[in-house]
């Protein structure tokens, strides 16, 4: 929603100078009563809080964000953005786990055939350690029973 964007953005105010008071009194005026003339269901924080969150994400997820909000007729509300990326951060954990997996040469192993050493390279698949960042058990953070209780603001403040 532009107006919520423009409301996140407002101009500078220099000290002492009434033009520029001016100018913010309008600036949010202006599209406050757009945003009340529009009737929305979600409230105007939200969309705020939409609009400064969105601007923080990489182009990728912030594109399949507003493919999803497109398809609906409502505005999503706050809520629905964080379970998004929620979402999100959870498909790239798995990806990232998939990716950890590496073929690492394991130690030679020599076998002797007549008095001649003949070394025979192996490949071992060793994933990466996966370790809790709340409470330093061996699973994923959305998998942490700690992590699942908290209230969604917390959560969201631990993940960042």
């Amino acid at each position: 929603m532009m107006h919520a964007e423009h409301l996140c953005h407002l101009p500078q105010v220099r000290k002492g100078d009434a033009s520029s008071i001016r100018q913010l009194i309008s600036h949010v005026s202006s599209h406050m009563k757009a945003l009340q003339a529009l009737f929305l269901k979600v409230p105007v924080p939200d969309l705020m809080l939409n609009s400064l969150m969105l601007a923080t994400i990489d182009p990728e997820t912030q594109r399949e964000w507003e493919l999803i909000a497109a398809s609906r007729i409502d505005i999503p509300t706050t809520a629905e953005l964080v379970t998004f990326l929620e979402s999100r951060c959870r498909a790239l954990e798995l990806l990232h786990t998939t990716q950890s997996l590496k073929i690492l040469p394991a130690t030679s192993r020599s076998t002797h055939t007549m008095g001649s050493k003949i070394s025979k390279p192996s490949n071992t698949y060793e994933a990466t350690k996966i370790v809790c960042s709340l409470c330093q058990g061996s699973h994923r953070l959305f998998k942490c029973d700690k992590f699942l209780i908290m209230k969604v603001n917390q959560r969201l403040n631990f993940a960042k």
